[in-house]
């Protein structure tokens, strides 16, 4: 996943450019796609004059600033969700609770086990294409 510093935008995967304002990262592109490095003018490969536009430069402190804070705060999020769990464990009934749905989560998942293999597909085919259709 790689975020643009141009529009602020995140892309998943590893793009070669933003999927929102279609900057390059990093690099420029030829209209064949060949990457070539942020200074030339001309492609290496084919000698086409039409280049992509790169992302602004940011700098390196920058972005270690950046990778820091979303780190940072992804460890806060985690602290402050394992902070809320053990604090709703304490309670008795959400003990009961946790017990009573992962005794549910057992049977559900013991009766799944013991269906035969071309009904387990069937039932995974169907859910996935309600996904797709839902999707669409």
């Amino acid at each position: 996943m790689k975020y643009c510093f141009q529009c602020g935008k995140m892309t998943p995967g590893d793009p070669l450019y933003c999927a929102t304002c279609g900057r390059t990262y990093d690099l420029k592109l030829c209209p064949r796609q060949h990457p070539n490095p942020r200074g030339v003018d001309v492609c290496s490969k084919c000698g086409s004059r039409e280049l992509s536009t790169p992302q602004p430069r940011v700098p390196l402190g920058l972005r270690l600033f950046a990778l820091l804070a979303r780190l940072g705060l992804g460890l806060l999020l985690f602290y402050a969700t394992l902070s809320l769990i053990v604090a709703l464990m304490g309670s008795p009934q959400m003990q009961r609770f946790a017990i009573a749905l992962g005794l549910l989560l057992l049977l559900l998942w013991g009766l799944w086990m013991r269906l035969p293999d071309w009904l387990q597909e069937a039932i995974r085919t169907f859910v996935i294409r309600r996904r797709d259709r839902d999707d669409d």
